[in-house]
Order: structure tokens, then sequence, then C-alpha cells
């Protein structure tokens, strides 16, 4: 059944016609300094046709493979965990007392593998920079980018460490 639902995963994927979106106009926020404060960007790029849940600090919302979706960035402790077959159990938390000059966070759930069956997929909650997240929404399917082999040393250091 897995075998199925990745060739057809593959099949729909490989078939889509590569189209240039122009972010700013279908994130505005992204792109005022003014407005991107105080926000968490998440973006997907689980490459499954059918919608996650992720959930934000309490929030749940759905989200679907290459969509963006904003946050309200609270005070204090926060959280991201994508509710998909989440690599890691405990969400992805951080603490904005930490680091008060960042006032932007961004995050990419990523596809990975479990670490104690390696066969099987999972999604995994990444928190980037600016430059990478914009990098990833612009070229979401270059999988020999930069962004994927960073995330691939992320993801096994997060593992082995």
């Amino acid at each position: 059944m897995n075998i199925v639902r990745l060739i057809l995963t593959f099949f729909l994927i490989s078939s889509c016609a590569t189209t240039v979106v122009d972010q700013r106009q279908v994130i505005p926020e992204l792109f005022d300094p003014e407005l991107k404060k105080g926000k968490i960007f998440v973006f997907s790029n689980h490459m499954d046709p059918i919608s996650m849940n992720i959930r934000v600090n309490g929030e749940v919302r759905k989200i679907k493979h290459t969509e963006t979706q904003i946050f309200d960035l609270k005070d204090g402790q926060n959280s991201v965990k994508n509710l998909g077959r989440n690599c890691d159990k405990q969400p992805y938390t951080f603490n904005t007392e930490m680091f008060p000059e960042v006032e932007t966070y961004y995050f990419v759930i990523q596809q990975g593998f479990d670490s104690t069956i390696r066969t099987l997929t999972c999604f995994k909650d990444f928190e980037v920079n600016e430059k990478a997240f914009l990098k990833q929404i612009n070229n979401p399917r270059n999988g020999g980018s930069e962004f994927l082999q960073g995330l691939s040393k992320s993801f096994i250091n997060s593992l082995i460490f």
C-alpha cells in the first residue's frame, strides 16, 4: 500500500507543470519588514498530495504541499509541530526571551525517515533563516538544492546527537 502511494505521489508531483509564482503577491507579509514582525512562517514541503495538520502555539490548521501558513508569535514559549507522521515525538519549542532581537521565525516541514525503522517516512519541522526559507518557497521541488543538503545534515545530526 505504501509503495502504491509512493508511486502515485511521485507521478503526481513529476507530472505537475512548473509555474512561476510571485510570492510577493501570495504572501505579502513575508516581504514587508513591518508586517512580518511578530510572525511565524511555516512552509510545507512534505511532497504528499494529501494535506496535513500543523499546530503552532495550540492553533491547528491544514497545510498543503508548497503552502505557507502564517501564525502570530507569542512572547515567551512557542511551539511548532506537524501532526502528520512526525519524526519527533515532541513539538519544536523555543522561547522568544532567549533571543529578543529575533522578531520573525521561519520553519519548513520536510520529509525524512524514522530513526528507528529507516523505511518509514516521516516529517520533520526545521527552523531556518529567512534566506533559506525564501529560497525554499521559490524552488520547493529542487531535490539537489543546497537547502535540502543542509536539511539532511541537520536531520542526521538531530538523530545522532
